[in-house]
């Protein structure tokens, strides 16, 4: 396999595998679904166990995801100037 070949698809995983995960992240940060009469926001309020999880695994999405991309992105510049 070529460096070609394999650039473009890492590019494209680790693109939407870290903007998936950014997005996730995020929205789980504000918790718009929450409400809680202790707090006038919903950020304000307790994450649950489970929400904790897929917040942690958003993070780890986006990591791997900017890793991925910049492996990627290594690969089809070395690629484009002839190095491999």
């Amino acid at each position: 396999m070529t460096a070609r070949s394999t650039s473009r698809p890492l590019v494209v995983v680790g693109g939407m595998f870290s903007l998936i995960g950014a997005v996730v992240t995020v929205v789980y940060i504000f918790q718009p679904w929450r409400s809680c009469e202790y707090e006038d926001s919903s950020t304000g309020c307790s994450m649950l166990p489970v929400d904790a999880a897929v917040m942690m695994a958003a993070m780890v999405a986006t990591v791997v995801g900017l890793v991925l991309l910049a492996v990627g992105l290594i690969l089809g510049s070395r690629e484009r100037s002839g190095f491999l």
